[in-house]
């Protein structure tokens, strides 16, 4: 599985530097599994260029999953229930899965004992094959709060710093603390307060100080702007309540960049599972589904920067189904220019990785996918891969 040291691909790309959304035919050269050069006329090798029959974008980049989770009914509990071998190889697979459906990139915003570190070294090394992973390993969360069974747990400032500095420690390449409860907790009140801001401030300035992104689980007001005002860089989820100008404020006022992660798919995925997602999930998703729609369409509309996330692995939401997210961010009012950077470029900053991903610079990975279709026209065309390169290796 190394990367190849030199290829030529020829057909219509978008993403090229100057002009992300500009479809341009032509011949783009990988060296050493990096986007080299792009080629308006033949070079003088092009017939041994690879065709890409199709539209060819830089591979797509989901920036929030969960690779320990099945996407089953009831993954929590499936994940809980399972042996840590069981817990490996599933993920292996869902790895996989991405891979087919073009993501090249996933961000893995917690599991277990460091799986997402190792999984992220064994394709970097060229020993797995499956998208690059951006791992934050454990939860930080506080005792008992949402998420504890894949966390960390840690109360006050001194030992939220603690936590995250232990998985700094651990090789965590972003930071996760939980802001407000969630759905997926059995128990737990969806959305209400859970760290405060001056919990929230330690663990970001410790993961700041190492050069890290932090990103939050945060669907309640009043945690969003705990964490916006405690310096977080990405908000996950924001599903409940109306939010107020100071939000969007605090979200595009440009002191610092910021990023909404919306997983619009995560209620999506639990709405349609009733019968099958525990009861208890249906009911704290229930009153929220239109309300978190509706709160993506007004921060898209006030300015704020989206990045494209799935929270892939929770109930009915599986692993590859990025393209619907992208659907739904488009049926809220994103427009498919925008839902282009939210799956691009924009995910690439919001991970820390711009240049090198969500791109077809030189310089950047030569991760591609090619589609049935022009996504700057058809949203659905995103559903339809039909050949996926990473690292300059085509692998579908």
């Amino acid at each position: 599985m190394s990367e190849p040291r030199t290829a030529l691909f020829h057909g219509t790309f978008l993403g090229l530097e100057g002009a992300p959304t500009d479809a341009r035919e032509g011949w783009l050269r990988v060296e050493d599994g990096r986007i080299a050069a792009f080629h308006d006329a033949a070079p003088a090798d092009a017939d041994a260029a690879t065709p890409l029959a199709g539209v060819t974008m830089p591979g797509l980049i989901d920036a929030h999953v969960h690779l320990a989770m099945d996407g089953g009914a009831d993954p929590a509990g499936r994940l809980r229930g399972e042996t840590q071998n069981a817990t490996v190889l599933g993920a292996i697979e869902r790895m996989g899965w991405q891979l087919d459906a073009g993501v090249t990139t996933v961000r893995d915003l917690g599991g277990p004992y460091g799986l997402a570190q190792d999984l992220a070294a064994a394709v970097d090394a060229g020993r797995l094959e499956g998208p690059r992973v951006v791992g934050c390993g454990r939860n930080v969360v506080m005792t008992g709060g949402h998420g504890h069974f894949l966390g960390v747990e840690a109360d006050g400032p001194d030992g939220v710093r603690r936590a995250v500095r232990g998985e700094l420690k651990a090789g965590a390449a972003v930071v996760k603390l939980m802001a407000t409860g969630g759905v997926l907790t059995q128990g737990v009140r969806a959305g209400a307060e859970q760290f405060t801001e001056a919990e929230l401030r330690a663990g970001i300035e410790e993961a700041h100080k190492a050069d890290r992104r932090t990103a939050t689980h945060a669907q309640g007001l009043a945690g969003i702007k705990n964490a916006l005002r405690a310096g977080i860089d990405t908000i996950e989820h924001g599903a409940f309540d109306h939010w107020d100008d100071e939000a969007f404020t605090l979200l595009t006022d440009g002191a610092q960049p910021r990023w909404v992660v919306p997983t619009l798919a995560a209620p999506d995925g639990i709405l349609k599972g009733e019968g099958r997602v525990p009861a208890w999930a249906i009911a704290k998703t229930k009153p929220i589904g239109e309300r978190h729609r509706a709160n993506i369409a007004e921060a898209y509309r006030a300015g704020v920067t989206l990045a494209a996330g799935t929270d892939a692995g929770t109930p009915l939401n599986p692993h590859g189904g990025l393209p619907r997210e992208l659907e739904l961010m488009h049926e809220v009012g994103v427009a498919l220019e925008d839902v282009f950077a939210a799956v691009t470029r924009h995910a690439a900053a919001a991970l820390d990785r711009a240049g090198a991903i969500g791109t077809l610079a030189p310089g950047a990975h030569a991760d591609l996918v090619t589609l049935d279709g022009d996504p700057l026209q058809d949203v659905h065309a995103y559903a339809r891969p039909t050949a996926v390169v990473h690292g300059g290796r085509r692998v579908r």
